[in-house]
C-alpha cells in the first residue's frame, strides 16, 4: 500500500536547510581557518586560491557545495553521492590532523566528526530514505491536480473520475481494483476523447489512485484536458502550499510541538 504524506505540500524544510548549510560551509571554514592562522579573510582568500593544492581546494569548496546540492536534488542516485561526498571530506580531515597533530586540528576533526554522524544519522531515518528511494513519495514534484468530477470508463465499466492530473487520476467509483491492477482509462470532455493506460496505485476508503503510462499520443491528450480545466480555474487548491506550508510555520512547530524535523507518513 502506497503510504499517504501527512500534512505537507512543499519540500521538507529540514532537508532545505542542511543543503543551504552545506553550501554555505566554505564560507564558514574560510573563516574558522583564518581565525586560526591569524591571516584576514582577504589574505585567507589569496593563500586558499593561489598558495594550496588544487585537490585541497576542491575540498574545502567545492565538497560540501557537492553536497548541498545533492541533499537538495532528492534523488536516490544523490543519496549515495552526498554519503561520498562526506566521506571525502572526513579522509581529508582525518588527514589534516594525521600532518599537524595539535589540540586545534583534534578538536576540529572530532567537531566536524559530531557533525557529520549526526547528519548521516538524520538520512538514515527510514521516513527521509524513503523520499529519495521511492519517486512516489516526493509530494512536491506531484503535478497540479484538477478536479474533473466527470463519468470515464474503466476497463470498459462506468467510473467517475473526480481529480485528473497530467501523470494520474483519483477515481470514487468505478470497477474493483486492487493495487498493481492494470487500467485502461477513457473520457470524453467537450469533445476531446483520451484513452490512456494506467497502473492502480493506492487504494483507500474514498476511491482509487491511478497512474498514467502515457504514450505519446494520451500525453498530448491529457494536457489538452488540464489545459482546458487550468483555464477553467478548477485546480484542486487543497494541494497547494498555503501559509501553513512556510518556513515560519514550521520553525513555530519545531520549537513548540517538536514537529517537522523528519517527514511523517501513514500506511
Amino acid at each position: 500500500m502506497l503510504p499517504i504524506i501527512l500534512g505537507m505540500k512543499t519540500k521538507p524544510w529540514t532537508l532545505v536547510i542542511l543543503a543551504l548549510l552545506h553550501i554555505l560551509a566554505p564560507f564558514g571554514n574560510m573563516l574558522v581557518n583564518a581565525l586560526r592562522s591569524g591571516r584576514t579573510l582577504p589574505q585567507q582568500w589569496h593563500y586558499w586560491f593561489d598558495v594550496l593544492p588544487k585537490y585541497l581546494l576542491f575540498v574545502y569548496i567545492g565538497l560540501p557545495i557537492l553536497a548541498g546540492i545533492f541533499i537538495y536534488m532528492c534523488r536516490r542516485w544523490s543519496y549515495w553521492a552526498y554519503l561520498g561526498c562526506i566521506a571525502l571530506i572526513f579522509v581529508s580531515n582525518l588527514y589534516s590532523y594525521w600532518t599537524s597533530m595539535n589540540w586545534p586540528t583534534l578538536i576540529a576533526l572530532v567537531a566536524v566528526l559530531v557533525v557529520d554522524i549526526l547528519i548521516v544519522a538524520y538520512f538514515v531515518v527510514p521516513s527521509v530514505q524513503k523520499i529519495y528511494f521511492d519517486p512516489r513519495m516526493r509530494w512536491w514534484e506531484a503535478a497540479p491536480r484538477y478536479n474533473f468530477n466527470h463519468e470515464g470508463t474503466v476497463n470498459g465499466q462506468a467510473a467517475f473520475i473526480k481529480n485528473l492530473s497530467q501523470g494520474g487520476m483519483f477515481m470514487t467509483s468505478g470497477p474493483q481494483l486492487n493495487e498493481g491492477d492494470k487500467v485502461e482509462v477513457a473520457w470524453n470532455y467537450e469533445n476531446q476523447e483520451c484513452k490512456v493506460s494506467g497502473l492502480a496505485v493506492y487504494k483507500g476508503p474514498q476511491g482509487v489512485g491511478v497512474r498514467f503510462d502515457h504514450s505519446p499520443e494520451t500525453q498530448k491528450q491529457t494536457k489538452l484536458v488540464i489545459s482546458k480545466l487550468h483555464q477553467k480555474g478548477l485546480i484542486v487548491v487543497e494541494r497547494l502550499p498555503g501559509p501553513e506550508d512556510s518556513f515560519v510555520t514550521w520553525c513555530k512547530k519545531l520549537f513548540t510541538k517538536g514537529e517537522g524535523l523528519f517527514p511523517k507518513f501513514r500506511g
